[in-house]
């Protein structure tokens, strides 16, 4: 029953390109799957799909530029 209530309990955070209100489990799923700079620029699902892009090295988080931050450190650590 705890599960159940959190997917309703909203937050007090909206999307920053639609202003769709999310709950706290939405919150917590974008946290999880964006890179750490983002965290700032909340996106709902939809809004996330649309206008971010997986990281082309993992394919495991969303970023803004290619590159999530882990994969940036590691790829700048092989080249020195």
């Amino acid at each position: 029953m705890t599960r159940f209530e959190r997917l309703l309990t909203p937050s007090t955070t909206t999307c920053c390109v639609c202003d769709h209100p999310l709950s706290v489990q939405e919150l917590e799923e974008f946290r999880g799957s964006v890179d750490d700079d983002l965290y700032g620029e909340v996106h709902c699902r939809a809004c996330t799909e649309e206008h971010l892009v997986l990281c082309s090295e993992c394919s495991g988080r969303y970023t803004a530029d290619g590159f999530c931050g882990e994969c940036a450190a590691r790829e700048y650590a092989l080249a020195v």
